[in-house]
C-alpha cells in the first residue's frame, strides 16, 4: 500500500514537516547547483531551502555550461559568491561578519551533493572557478547527524546556506532554518530507533 504523502512538503504524513517550516527573505539570491542524485535523497536539505527562504532557485545537472540562463547569471561576476573551499577561496569566519559585503552580493551560489559529487560539479564547470568563492570558517559542526562524510568541516547545504545568510546579514535571524532541518533529523532517529543509530552513526570519544 503506498504511503500517504502530505500535499505541501510531499513527505510521508507521518514526518510531515510542516509545522516547523519558516518564511524568510533573504538578503540576496541562492542559487542551488544540485547533482542529480540528491533528488532522490528522502533526507536531502534542499526542498527544506525552497520551502523556506526566497529567493531560491535550484538548478540540477552536473555540468550547466549550457544552461540558459547561465548568460544572465554571469553579466556581473563580481556580485556572485560561490561557497567552496577552493585554493583561492576568502574566509568568511562565524565570529568576523561583514555586512558592508551583503550590499555587494546579488547571488549566494551553493553546491550540492557529497563531497565527490560537488568537487565532480566544481570541476565541470570551469566558469565558477571565475568567481569570488568563500570558506565557511569556525562555524558550529554540522548537526545532520544522520549522513555523515569524512571531510573534516564538511556542512549540508541548508547549514551552509543558514551561516552564509547570517554572515552576510551580521545577524543569528537565518538560525530558524534549522528548525525544520533539526526536527527531519530527529524524526528519522526516532523512526530507525535509537539503537540503530547508536550503532551507525555516534562517533565514540577519544
Amino acid at each position: 500500500m503506498p504511503r500517504v504523502l502530505c500535499e505541501k512538503c510531499q513527505r510521508p504524513q507521518s514526518v510531515c514537516l510542516c509545522s516547523y517550516f519558516v518564511q524568510l527573505r533573504a538578503p540576496c539570491r541562492l542559487l542551488i547547483l544540485q547533482h542529480p542524485s540528491e533528488q532522490k535523497q528522502a533526507l536531502a536539505t534542499v526542498p527544506i531551502l525552497q520551502r523556506c527562504v526566497e529567493p531560491c532557485e535550484v538548478w540540477v545537472g552536473e555540468d550547466f555550461s549550457q544552461n540558459p540562463r547561465l548568460t544572465d547569471l554571469l553579466k556581473n561576476p563580481q556580485s556572485l559568491r560561490v561557497v567552496f573551499p577552493s585554493s583561492g577561496a576568502t574566509d568568511w569566519y562565524c565570529d568576523q561578519p561583514d555586512t558592508s559585503v551583503s550590499n555587494h552580493v546579488s547571488t549566494v551560489i551553493l553546491i550540492d551533493g557529497t563531497w565527490n559529487k560537488a568537487k565532480k560539479i566544481w570541476h565541470m564547470n570551469p566558469w565558477l572557478h571565475s568567481l569570488p568563492a568563500v570558506h565557511l570558517k569556525n562555524f558550529p559542526a554540522t548537526e545532520y547527524r544522520i549522513r555523515q562524510s569524512s571531510v573534516e568541516g564538511s556542512l549540508s547545504t541548508l547549514e551552509a546556506a543558514m551561516h552564509s545568510l547570517n554572515w552576510l546579514t551580521g545577524s543569528a535571524r537565518f538560525d530558524d532554518l534549522a528548525k525544520p532541518f533539526e526536527a527531519m533529523i530527529d524524526m528519522q532517529i526516532q523512526k530507525m530507533g535509537k539503537e540503530i543509530f547508536d550503532a551507525h552513526y555516534c562517533k565514540e570519544d577519544d
